[in-house]
């Protein structure tokens, strides 16, 4: 393992201690004054003072400090004297003149004499800046010194430390880094690091180490360099990337014992960290025994290694195992060639699993065979799945041919690729005349150019419905409704189309636009020829109200009320089916919220128990909730609560009222039938006729509160 003295260097990072200042001054009162300004702006400053420069001296000797401050002008030695004996003494701490006397001359000589810092004292204001200086050259100075240390552990280390520039040239090695390639450290520095590597390794480096470095940031393994006399030199070799785009090299170079060991490591680590069994046997011995395994087929099988070795492989084989197979590998075996199969094995514990077998024969440089090499999977899962496949394949199938529906399946050339029974005799086609064709020979209303271009926008997995016609081979047509998935089906874009018969539902929208027809002068003579002579009246009643006081205005008023409600649900009746229906799915619970802002239901409440979508024209179906809501008001009173939720087979509208006697729920759908003052009589038949031109079936219960429940099957009705 290769181990780098660069993380040495973070042993000499901060001390964690505070700053320790020696102060020397002959002014005793001063440098206490220093000292005490000192500590108040370094909080963690610790402050020696001394009055006699030789006595400061000596304390350098004894103790470590970070700094000295000293006076300039003292008695017998003064400072720059006494900087100039620290230095010679090999003493390299921060040293900081620190003078009453200022002068340029002074100045000039604490620079020559190599003062770090040169301050002029003042007033308490001069402290924070003394404070500064000494903060700063303690930390420069702890730097450097950290770095010194480490650019010696660098130096002195056994292993090859070299950095390199973003533009692969040696900027610095130790000694340890030339060592290893026999060469002169002065002479690489400055030159690429391709000149210490054979043609082919540089291409690997420059293909793949490089590469993944860059990506991942570091990297390590095996190399081989190249000495100055031309000697191969294996190495182990550890980079690591710089924020700069060069990086740092570490390099030990492998003796020859290293080195193979390094490489059988490394392929056992390879055939361990495989996801799949390896087994070798010795066919040179008797019963051709196994002589090793990786972990992966201890695991996969449960087999200790220690169980297995010097064994014949047919210890895996059981009841289950399937003789011919077991046969196909040992002839593969006697006959030297390699063999690859499926084959049901047993693990320690008795289970089954399938192990996808992979044999191969070893030779030595004569051509013989000293090993078998077995590559083993368990593929038990694969196994099942394409079992659980092929059982859903054959589900499907069946459900191709026998459903109910017209199905075809074409490209995205509209070339038909399948159909299914029913669709073959509907059209009165035989498959082997149908596959082949082209979706437009079947279905007039195709427009080629419009097909594929509407095909090959349609998402993958998204159903599209519309309507259709199919041309049957006797020449006539049938209307389909139509739904159509594009699928992909192993590889191949096809497109699914399932096709329904909606000519029953055709007919009865041709049959409502008829009677709409037949029902228009009906609906001239309500709309116009009876609501003018009631607006005559109630206009005469209003006159009649202004000059005459009688009891008798309000019974008038009320039935000339009753007439109009009348008049507009005879025109609802009348028109019920005007426009053919259009037909389109919608959100019941969404429309009844908007037919209850349109009826006037007082204190009543809306419970909407399903968010289900309906196939249903809007406005009728609109109608018919509006209708069911007043009726629910009318019958049970402004607090009444009404439920709107799913049924068996479509969906359901319910209140808490009191209901309707089981006696008259056969009758309620008659024209004139009311029990509500005021009533019309007309509200549910109009309900009734909306559920009939939808093909839909309407009856009465009793809802769970004791209520009345209208409920509605036939629906075409799902959940969102």
């Amino acid at each position: 393992m290769v181990t780098s003295p660069l993380s040495e260097i973070a042993l000499f990072g901060p001390e964690g201690r505070g700053i320790s200042i020696l102060l020397v001054d002959d002014d005793e009162d001063m440098a206490e004054l220093s000292a005490t300004f000192l500590k108040r702006e370094l909080a963690d400053a610790e402050t020696t003072v001394r009055t006699d420069p030789e006595a400061a001296l000596g304390e350098l000797r004894e103790a470590e400090f970070d700094c000295v401050v000293s006076d300039f002008d003292m008695p017998g030695t003064d400072g720059l004297e006494l900087l100039e004996e620290i230095r010679e003494e090999g003493m390299e701490v921060p040293f900081v003149l620190f003078t009453g006397k200022g002068s340029e001359e002074i100045a000039s000589r604490a620079i020559s004499a190599g003062v770090d810092e040169y301050l002029q004292k003042g007033g308490p204001e001069e402290y924070p800046v003394l404070a500064n200086k000494v903060e700063n050259l303690v930390e420069k100075h702890r730097a450097e010194a950290q770095v010194r240390r480490g650019f010696q552990a660098i130096e002195s280390a056994e292993e090859g430390i070299g950095i390199i520039d973003e533009d692969g040239v040696y900027q610095y090695m130790n000694e340890a880094y030339a060592g290893v390639y026999d060469r002169d450290r002065a002479e690489l520095i400055g030159e690429h690091w391709e000149v210490l590597y054979p043609p082919e390794e540089t291409r690997r480096f420059n293909d793949e180490i490089l590469p993944r470095l860059e990506s991942e940031g570091t990297w390590r393994g095996r190399s081989t360099g190249v000495a100055e006399d031309g000697r191969p030199v294996p190495e182990r070799l550890v980079l690591t990337q710089m924020d700069d785009g060069g990086h740092v090299c570490i390099v030990q170079e492998l003796d020859r014992e290293d080195e193979l060991e390094a490489e059988l490591a490394l392929k056992t680590d390879a055939l361990d960290a495989a996801e799949l069994g390896v087994v070798i046997t010795d066919p040179t011995r008797e019963d051709n025994p196994v002589v090793y395994v990786n972990d992966w087929f201890e695991e996969m099988t449960g087999y200790d290694e220690s169980a297995v070795l010097g064994r014949n492989c047919r210890f895996l084989q059981g009841p289950e195992t399937d003789p011919e197979t077991v046969a196909e590998i040992r002839a593969a075996i006697d006959a030297g060639e390699p063999v690859s199969t499926e084959i049901r094995n047993y693990d320690a514990d008795g289970e089954l699993f399938w192990n996808l077998l992979n044999v191969f024969p070893i030779r030595d440089d004569t051509g013989e065979i000293t090993n078998f090499v077995g590559f083993q999977n368990d593929v038990t899962e694969r196994k099942r799945r394409e079992q659980r496949l092929h059982a859903s394949t054959a589900r499907l199938e069946a459900l191709f041919e026998n459903s109910p529906d017209m199905i075809v399946i074409h490209d995205a050339e509209g070339v038909v690729r399948d159909v299914n029974r029913r669709f073959c005799e509907e059209v009165g086609y035989d498959e082997e005349e149908l596959v082949g064709m082209r979706v437009w020979d079947l279905d007039p209303t195709v427009d080629p150019e419009h097909a594929r271009s509407f095909w090959a926008d349609l998402p993958t997995n998204t159903p599209r419905r519309f309507e259709g016609e199919l041309k049957r081979s006797d020449g006539t047509t049938l209307p389909i409704e139509i739904h159509l998935i594009r699928l992909d089906l192993d590889g191949e874009d096809r497109f699914v189309a399932i096709d329904r018969d909606i000519g029953e539902r055709t007919a009865r929208e041709r049959e409502l636009v008829d009677r709409n027809e037949r029902l228009d002068r009906f609906t001239s003579v309500v709309s116009h020829d009876l609501r003018g002579p009631l607006a005559v009246a109630r206009g005469n009643l209003s006159l009649v109200a202004e000059e005459t006081d009688s009891e008798h205005v309000a019974a008038v008023e009320n039935a000339l009320d009753r007439m109009d409600a009348l008049t507009d649900d005879l025109l609802t009746l009348a028109r019920e089916g005007e426009d053919a229906m259009t037909v389109e799915p919608i959100r019941l619970g969404e429309l009844v919220g908007a037919c209850w802002g349109t009826v006037s239901t007082g204190d009543a409440t809306l419970a909407v128990e399903s968010g289900a979508v309906v196939e249903a024209d809007r406005d009728q179906l609109r109608q018919l909730l509006e209708n069911l809501i007043r009726n629910a008001v009318e019958h049970a009173g402004e607090e009444v609560t009404v439920s709107v939720g799913r049924a068996d087979g479509g969906f359901s509208v319910a209140d808490d009222g009191p209901g309707i006697p089981p006696a008259e729920r056969d009758t309620v759908f008659e024209a004139g039938y009311s029990t509500a003052d005021g009533g019309t009589g007309f509200g549910l038949n109009i309900v009734e006729q909306i559920a009939d031109a939808h093909g839909w079936r309407v009856r009465v219960d009793e809802s769970g509160a004791g209520g009345a429940r209208f409920e509605f099957a036939g629906v075409d009705v799902r959940e969102p």
